[in-house]
């Protein structure tokens, strides 16, 4: 199926767009540079055509794509607020119209979103105020994991790796076993698929994890590549059948369970706050006063770095925040 852009920008426009995309879209944001993740790029490049195509069907037909300006970023956004698109979605999509304008010679041109919609509340809140664990919503993976594995294997040893080791989805689509081993067999190194290529090392510190990382050499190794995913897939189309197999056949999504597959990283950093801590994480219930401040910080380093985020804080998003009860008085 063809794009929206596809679809409606003409070959000319598009073939220039194309260009911009192919000269910087593999750089990070910002002035410092540097190269960004495929996975990023692939976003960006959705978002910047689909931005440009939006504008032609409100009726601003652009002669080239470095013609963007003021006046469409206001029109988009106002177009993106009537349509009820989230605070977080609207930040990444002006974050990505910054860079173009960047591209195209116009930096300094995209403004804040709140600039462009100052009456709406469009404070980014971190911490979780929803637990989307699955356990949490009724939902127990070692059921979803075994009806998984009975529908198709593979499948079955994706999910089974983003609840044992707190996988993204790529990473556990992409991931090689058989290269993934290290410390003499007590710990992995997570690499393919991760966001920016950022290398970490889960530890196998329980038989649970040792059985399910076996799992995965198994299978990975019944296929040419010895990567997890499908060996008859590209990546993308992997993606596709994953989501078409997990969400569509059964049923796991939103509107049937209330979660998604992200939500077992959701569920091992609460596993792993308590583990740590000895207490159930903030979303979960447990007070400031009955957290030692230092066991609370320490838990926070672990969970992180097994869920390969590079700062501490990240993981209120994941397990909750008891705001500034334990911050150490300056």
């Amino acid at each position: 199926m063809k794009s929206l852009a596809d679809r409606l920008l003409p070959k000319p426009f598009l073939g220039k767009l194309e260009r911009i995309l192919d000269q910087h879209n593999g750089t990070r944001a910002g002035k410092k540079g540097g190269q960004c993740s495929s996975e990023t790029r692939y976003h960006r490049a959705v978002i910047i055509r689909m931005s440009l195509a939006q504008l032609w069907q409100l009726g601003f037909r652009l002669p080239e794509p470095s013609s963007f300006a003021g006046r469409h970023i206001e029109a988009l956004m106002k177009h993106w607020d009537e349509q009820g698109i989230t605070v977080k979605v609207l930040h990444t999509r002006i974050s990505y119209l910054r860079s173009f304008a960047r591209w195209i010679g116009k930096d300094g041109m995209v403004k804040d979103v709140h600039d462009y919609l100052p009456d709406r509340d469009l404070v980014r809140r971190e911490a979780a105020k929803v637990n989307r664990a699955w356990r949490a919503n009724g939902v127990e993976p070692e059921r979803i994991i075994a009806m998984a594995r009975e529908l198709d294997e593979r499948l079955g040893v994706m999910v089974a790796l983003q609840e044992a080791f707190a996988l993204r989805m790529k990473e556990s689509c992409e991931m090689r076993p058989a290269y993934c081993m290290v410390e003499s067999g007590q710990a992995i190194e997570i690499y393919e698929g991760t966001k920016g290529g950022r290398l970490r090392r889960i530890p196998l510190d329980t038989e649970h994890k040792r059985a399910i990382f076996e799992w995965a050499r198994n299978v990975a190794a019944s296929g040419r590549g010895g990567r997890i995913r499908w060996p008859n897939l590209t990546w993308k189309q992997a993606r596709r059948h994953y989501y078409y197999l997990l969400a569509e056949k059964l049923g796991v999504n939103q509107k049937e369970m209330g979660v998604s597959s992200h939500g077992l990283r959701h569920g091992y950093a609460q596993d792993k706050y308590q583990d740590l801590t000895g207490l159930p994480p903030p979303i979960a219930g447990a007070g400031p006063k009955q957290v030692d401040p230092e066991k609370h910080r320490e838990a926070g380093i672990h969970v992180s770095r097994d869920l390969g985020h590079g700062r501490v804080q990240v993981t209120a998003a994941y397990y909750g925040s008891h705001g500034h009860a334990l911050r150490k008085k300056g």
